[in-house]
């Protein structure tokens, strides 16, 4: 080979490694994919980003071998279980329970395990669960996640924390007491694209929606913050939202909504949970703004600011088996899902594939018609 061969091997190495780093950053055929995982009552959203990294925030109320596990499989992982960084949102058996389960069955945790706090609150069960087996894995044990944290996702793409503990990532401290309000709310951007997820968080009482709870109102101050510091814009909002708790009346406020303006709410909840009758009417309500309130007793300001969402999507069934009394304070009206898989390149549009996968009988069972649906970005 003479020296004019060698360097034309050498520039054609060298054209191919420059189209690669510019396909990172044009985004070349490459699409953040959200996938909302159904695990009956409680919560498991997987994060892959362009360039692959893998996170997951929260890990369900049953065992990882018959949810978690199943799903990935789905994915075809099985010759490479790796995640790259976990989020605990908050320390309620419904988040953190499934997490065990993946790494007994040889799932790797890389970088981080984060949760908002890393005590145990006195919870053996919390601590055989979450704890121990985070101590396991390649990232090794559960550090406290840090409010305003950036984990770049490739491509332009990015995962915000926006709070965790009662504390925003423009530094406003809430004084929480309840455990939900301590959840982890994230914020992940690609392009023209917001999704803000945000665990169990609370959004305080609101007389005009009828909402009423123990809870703190963080919710609406996370959102103006991020509208103050430029994260979103207050005019177009975010794209699509997490409604929070499982769709509590604890949580999604007027207030935080009409900040908020979501396109798209998805809804984590399982069937029965007679204790709570998930999803709560009064949060539907005001997700499509029919508030059932005698008029004369909304708060205008509020309430009248609320643009309604065009779709609900829950993952399953909420109360349906707690007798006609119970029952009629939940909500099932919304698009039953099964796993909601989001993608989106973050410029056109993004899409939503529903499976149709619901919980019978303790098992997965597809019982609905898979559903597929495109949305502009603006």
């Amino acid at each position: 080979m003479d020296k004019q061969q060698r360097l034309y091997i050498l520039f054609f190495i060298l054209l191919g490694v420059s189209y690669l780093a510019r396909a990172d950053t044009i985004g070349i055929a490459k699409e953040l994919e959200i996938h909302y995982i159904n695990v009956g009552q409680g919560g498991s959203t997987l994060i892959i980003g362009p360039n692959g990294t893998r996170i997951l925030y929260d890990f369900g109320n049953k065992s990882g071998l018959y949810s978690l596990i199943p799903y990935f499989e789905s994915l075809n992982w099985e010759q490479e279980k790796k995640l790259h960084y976990t989020i605990l949102s908050h320390r309620d058996r419904d988040h953190y329970y499934g997490f065990k389960d993946l790494i007994d069955n040889d799932f790797d945790v890389l970088i981080a395990n984060y949760g908002p706090l890393t005590g145990n609150r006195g919870s053996n069960l919390l601590s055989k669960r979450w704890i121990e087996p985070a101590t396991k894995t390649t990232a090794g044990a559960v550090s406290k996640i840090r409010p305003g944290m950036r984990i770049s996702l490739g491509s332009g793409a990015e995962l915000l924390v926006a709070a965790a503990n009662g504390v925003v990532f423009d530094g406003t401290k809430i004084d929480v007491i309840n455990e939900n309000d301590r959840s982890v709310s994230i914020l992940i951007k690609y392009n023209e694209f917001e999704f803000i997820l945000d665990g169990d968080l609370g959004g305080g009482a609101e007389v005009c929606s009828g909402h009423k709870t123990n809870q703190r109102d963080v919710q609406t101050q996370v959102a103006l913050s991020l509208i103050e510091r430029g994260e979103i814009s207050a005019v177009k909002g975010v794209d699509v939202f997490h409604v929070a708790h499982h769709g509590s009346e604890s949580s999604s406020p007027a207030r935080y909504l009409s900040q908020l303006k979501p396109e798209i709410g998805l809804i984590s909840v399982g069937n029965p949970n007679c204790k709570y009758q998930h999803p709560r009417q009064s949060v539907i309500y005001t997700l499509l703004k029919k508030h059932s309130l005698d008029p004369d007793l909304l708060d205008k300001e509020s309430c009248d600011d609320v643009t309604p969402v065009s779709h609900i999507f829950q993952t399953d069934r909420g109360s349906t088996q707690c007798g006609p009394e119970l029952s009629s304070l939940s909500d099932n009206s919304n698009i039953i899902s099964g796993d909601i898989v989001l993608s989106t390149d973050g410029t056109t549009d993004y899409k939503i594939v529903t499976s149709g996968v619901t919980w019978t009988n303790g098992r997965r069972v597809k019982t609905e018609l898979p559903q597929n649906f495109v949305f502009n970005l603006d």
